[in-house]
Parts: structure tokens; sequence; C-alpha cells
């Protein structure tokens, strides 16, 4: 672990969250919660399995916010486990990575000024393509929020999208501009980041590939409150290791 130089940045939610009890995920994008005394519907906007995670009777936190357009008024946002708040909104990281960005607080990309995100390479959405005068760097975001005996791992169900992106990362490498894979830790208690050999071997061979082959790889931690979501340290990672994943 590397720790972070100066104080760890944080930054405020810009919503208010409501304490919830979850009940049973009956689909991928939904889950039952208890809230104020009502059991409601909240969107699931995380698409990974979460089973270690949305146990039934697990503390959670829910943001309401009704919209014709939305299904559900409700999106659920964090769950406790064994006393750690994990985000599980994958929008979250994204936007938290985004101002850290642009105020320049990731040391390892404190050199960019000119910050775009969702950008597009060919058939490819990047969450961001950084520049300065004389660099350009495609840099993609991925959200871990499964931690097993400290060691983050990522993906928790298979993504062929992720892997797309690494394989195109390393083509743009290979041509000459710079790429790599920023994991976002959605909790403080990994020591170690890993890709997930035993659920997605393709993602995980190719994301090995991709850092022997010049993409680079990092990954941190974060601290996440109700109310707050804050950087903590830089974390080692192995690439080749097959990690065992919890119990259920």
């Amino acid at each position: 672990m590397i720790e972070f130089q100066g104080p760890y940045p944080s930054f405020p939610l810009q919503y208010e969250l409501h304490a919830a009890t979850f009940l049973e995920r009956p689909n991928r994008f939904l889950a039952r919660v208890r809230v104020d005394g009502k059991t409601v519907n909240a969107h699931v906007p995380d698409p990974g399995r979460l089973k270690e995670l949305l146990l039934p009777d697990a503390e959670v936190m829910v943001r309401y916010h009704p919209s014709p357009s939305r299904k559900t008024d409700w999106t659920l946002t964090l769950v406790r486990k064994n006393q750690v708040w994990v985000c599980v909104n994958t929008q979250i990281p994204n936007a938290f990575v985004n101002e850290l960005l642009r105020r320049q607080l990731l040391p390892e990309f404190a050199r960019f000024h000119d910050i775009q995100p969702e950008a597009t390479n060919g058939n490819s959405r990047f969450d961001f393509r950084l520049e300065d005068q004389d660099e350009t760097y495609w840099l993609e975001v991925k959200s871990v929020s499964l931690v097993h005996e400290q060691v983050g791992l990522f993906p928790d169900a298979p993504t062929e999208r992720g892997t797309r992106h690494v394989k195109h990362l390393m083509e743009l490498q290979s041509n000459g501009e710079n790429a790599g894979v920023l994991f976002m830790v959605q909790r403080s208690d990994a020591r170690l980041f890993a890709p997930n050999w035993i659920t997605d071997p393709v993602f995980a061979a190719a994301i090995r590939d991709a850092a022997a082959n010049g993409v680079e790889v990092v990954a941190y931690t974060t601290h996440v409150e109700p109310h707050a979501i804050q950087l903590r340290d830089r974390i080692e990672y192995d690439l080749d290791r097959k990690y065992p994943l919890p119990e259920m």
C-alpha cells in the first residue's frame, strides 16, 4: 500500500440518502428495500452480482428521486458490510474521479490539464481522454465493490464490455498513445487489487496482457460515508494469482 501524500481529498455527495433495509433482489436492476417502515422498489445501478453484499436484512442507503422517466422512485447507493460502507452506484466513482482529475488531486494524472469525459475512439467510448501539450492518454475507470480477505477483485460478474475496452486500450498503447485503467475500490478494507480470474478469466488475461504491453494499471481505495466519499491510499496489484472468492 502506498500512502497518499497530503490530506485525503473528500467530496460531499450531492444528494441526501435515506437509511433502509435490504429485502431481496428480484432481478439484476431491481431491489426491494424497507424504508421508513414501507417496502419499496429501488433501482440497482451496479450490474454486478453483489451476492456477498446484498444479503437479507443488510443495512443500506437509498436515494429518493422520483421522475416520470423512471420506473422506481428510489436508487440503491450504499451497502454496509462488516461495519464498512460500500458504494454500489457505479456513477459515483466516475463523477468522483472527474473531480479529482480536474483538481489535479490524482498524482499519476496531475500533469493533464485538458480533461474530456466520455471520449470516443473508434467503436469505444472511454471514461476519459486526458491531454497536455505533448500527450494523449485514454483512461478507463472500473468500480470495485468485491473485497475478500483484503483483496479487491474485479469484476464480480463477466464483463465482455470491460474486456473490449482493455483490448482497445492495448491497441492504442501499441500505436503510440498512452492508456491506463484506474480501479477504484469503493470501500476502505482492501490492501491489494487483483483481477477476478475465477469469475472472468478472459478479462483477467486481457488486463494482465495489457499491463505487460504498457497499459498503466492503478488501484486506489476509498472511504465511503452516507454524506461523502474520500480518496484513500493507492494499493499494489497482482495480475497473475488466482485469488479465492468468498463462500456464499
